[in-house]
């Protein structure tokens, strides 16, 4: 069934590309978590992405040094039930759902993944796992939400505005967590893309379920 004004699709003009946005995003997971499985050294993206996070500066209160707590698990989960609770405000039963969803899929993938590639990162003795970056993912999937949001609230009809609002949102959000991240030493550049693609997949892979699932739910229209 088509969604209807009182069971609105989540994805709207973005369900057509959301499929090979996925398909984009696993396949640079996957290529990243292959490349750096079991390795505890920065790359040369890792180091040139470095140098330039290093060049912005790290001084207390600035945005970059308190980016990371946005991507902080309580932080995460205080924004997924927010943004949950303005959707069923606004009657957007489907996006209150991936509100949940999206957010704790990327968590739980982000935390198993991790051990399993082996990526470490820190001092010898003390290495941390590092691939991917649960806090960039977890920043990134909270954005994906907004934009979905925004893109059934405004007037975006076309495919262009809304892919435009979409990447924008998640790359602001993913960007500045991910940068904080490799500037206090957590993540390297890389994990912070894997991570992002992480939250991408899990996130436009909800919404494409949800949106499949709801609008077979939708009860038939009746005509006279």
């Amino acid at each position: 069934m088509r969604p209807t004004p009182d069971h609105p699709s989540l994805l709207g003009p973005l369900r057509r590309p959301a499929p090979l946005i996925v398909a984009a995003a696993v396949a640079v997971f996957a290529v990243l978590a292959w490349v750096y499985r079991g390795d505890a050294a920065a790359g040369r993206i890792d180091r040139r992405a470095g140098s330039a996070v290093d060049a912005l500066g790290h001084r207390p209160g600035s945005l970059l040094a308190d980016a990371v707590t946005f991507g902080s698990p309580p932080t995460v989960v205080l924004c997924a039930l927010l943004v949950a609770g303005l959707a069923l405000v606004l009657r957007r039963r489907r996006l209150a759902v991936l509100a949940v969803v999206g957010p704790g899929l990327t968590g739980v993938a982000t935390t198993v993944l991790k051990p399993l590639i082996g990526r470490t990162i820190g001092a010898p003795g003390v290495d941390g796992f590092a691939f991917p970056s649960g806090h960039t993912g977890g920043a990134v999937s909270i954005g994906l939400v907004v934009a979905l949001l925004l893109v059934g609230l405004l007037p975006v009809a076309r495919t262009g505005p809304a892919v435009a609002t979409l990447a924008a949102t998640a790359l602001l959000a993913g960007g500045t967590v991910g940068a904080g991240m490799v500037r206090i030493g957590a993540h390297y550049a890389t994990d912070t893309v894997g991570g992002f693609c992480a939250a991408v997949a899990l996130g436009l892979g909800s919404a494409l379920v949800i949106d499949r699932v709801a609008d077979r739910r939708i009860p038939p229209v009746r005509t006279t």
